[in-house]
């Protein structure tokens, strides 16, 4: 039924439609056969060997001796040396072609000293055979070949002796049933790996969108361990300690009330919206999206890979985040604004769950990351001590003061108020543009 659906193919030529498919079947076609086509070389040459030492012994003349040690296996030894050259790919078929119509040659001139025997149409034979199986042509190049071969067997057949009980007609229609026979066979096989080679570019496609969707849920060296892992192994035992993480967290101020007396289509629209301007910023900084949680946003830089400038960058996606939402109205013409918390120290995260894999973080540095986010004024930016530690000398900060967050009890915060100078992103590569300390942020 799979042979049936290929409206990619021309029906007698077998080639795609589109050219470009053509073009990497033909690269991957010779790259998945060579190894055949180069043992089909070496059977030859023993083939050749071996009935130049059997007909040595058996009433063989010393030329056709030669002619087996000395032009066979030279014209197949000379072909199989072009298998490594760069450029075969370009003319391999048409020297294999070469290379049996010149085996097929020899097989005649042996036979114009002793007369056609049906030895020697049985030496034509495999010929063919070998050119129908192991050397893998395109059933084009194939036929072609064993056109060439029952050609040159009949134009010789007048001129070259024969055994008065072989009738030439008879031989021929040996050979052109066997080559019928071989055609329609290689030209099924041919048609058979096209097809294939359809579906496999169509499960790559789907592989490459399946990957695409994971990669939206899962970071990408989470997604490599699971497809490593042995499938006895149950995947929630992913899980890993970090020394240095950066959580930021980042809410929506007032979305409730918006949700409330907002079109639900129109309520999340406006939330797709900043979500994915605060994914593109992740994606700029480094920073890895964890979830969603309602109208609040959650990323940590650090993980699953440990980096460098992991507080810097979560730094600058806070700014940036305020800055790009800075233009943004909810429906109701009302501004968006963010409240954001920081907190930078050690974490665990891992993989949850068995049917809907979620890669996830845990420990008091998340906690205290949303903490300051929920107690936060609207439009700043509420970071931890110990973030401001590390960032001081290019950052701004407010005066230290003592917020009580919950579960947690009285706690140093500060303001990020924006960036002092210049400084390169350690982690994103880029240089962060000049701004002034005192526009970027206001609490």
């Amino acid at each position: 039924m799979a042979l049936k659906a290929a409206p990619e193919l021309h029906r007698v030529s077998l080639r795609f439609l589109d050219k470009a498919a053509e073009r990497r079947f033909q690269e991957q076609y010779l790259r998945d056969n060579l190894s055949y086509i180069r043992a089909a070389h070496v059977v030859a040459i023993a083939a050749w060997a071996f009935f130049g030492l059997y007909g040595s012994e058996h009433g063989i003349t010393d030329s056709h001796v030669v002619l087996h040690y000395g032009v066979a296996i030279p014209i197949v030894a000379a072909s199989l040396a072009l298998t490594y050259a760069r450029w075969y790919a370009r003319v391999w078929q048409p020297a294999i072609v070469a290379m049996v119509v010149a085996n097929a040659a020899v097989v005649r001139y042996m036979a114009s000293a002793g007369g056609t025997q049906w030895d020697d149409v049985a030496s034509l034979m495999l010929v063919l055979a070998l050119t129908y199986t192991l050397l893998r042509l395109r059933y084009m190049y194939a036929a072609s070949a064993a056109a060439l071969v029952i050609g040159y067997y009949t134009a010789t057949s007048v001129p070259f002796p024969h055994d008065p009980g072989i009738d030439p007609l008879a031989v021929d229609i040996y050979l052109v049933a066997f080559a019928v026979i071989g055609t329609a066979g290689a030209y099924a096989l041919e048609r058979f790996a096209r097809v294939l080679f359809l579906r496999e570019r169509q499960l790559d496609r789907e592989r490459e969108r399946g990957d695409h969707l994971l990669r939206n849920i899962l970071p990408e060296a989470i997604i490599g361990t699971l497809k490593a892992r042995d499938p006895r192994v149950d995947t929630r035992h992913i899980a890993q300690r970090y020394r240095d993480v950066t959580v930021l967290f980042a809410d929506l101020v007032g979305f409730t009330e918006q949700a409330a007396s907002t079109d639900p289509g129109e309520i999340v629209t406006a939330l797709d919206d900043a979500f994915s301007r605060f994914d593109q910023l992740a994606d700029r900084f480094g920073l890895e999206k964890i979830k969603t949680i309602g109208d609040a946003y959650m990323a940590a830089a650090g993980v699953p890979d440990p980096r460098p400038g992991h507080v810097a960058a979560a730094a600058e996606m806070a700014l940036e985040a305020c800055e790009c939402v800075s233009t943004l109205r909810w429906p109701s013409g009302a501004p968006v604004r963010l409240r954001i918390g920081i907190a930078c120290g050690p974490v665990m995260a891992g993989v949850i769950g068995r049917r809907k894999f979620a890669y996830d973080v845990w420990g008091d540095t998340v906690n205290t990351a949303s903490r300051l986010q929920s107690s936060a004024a609207p439009g700043s930016i509420q970071v931890a001590e110990a973030v401001c530690e590390q960032l001081a000398a290019h950052y701004l900060f407010s005066e230290p003061y003592v917020v009580q967050l919950k579960s947690k009890g009285p706690t140093t915060a500060r303001i990020l108020r924006g960036r002092l100078e210049p400084m390169p992103d350690a982690a994103a590569g880029v240089q962060v543009p000049d701004l002034t300390a005192s526009g970027t942020m206001t609490s």
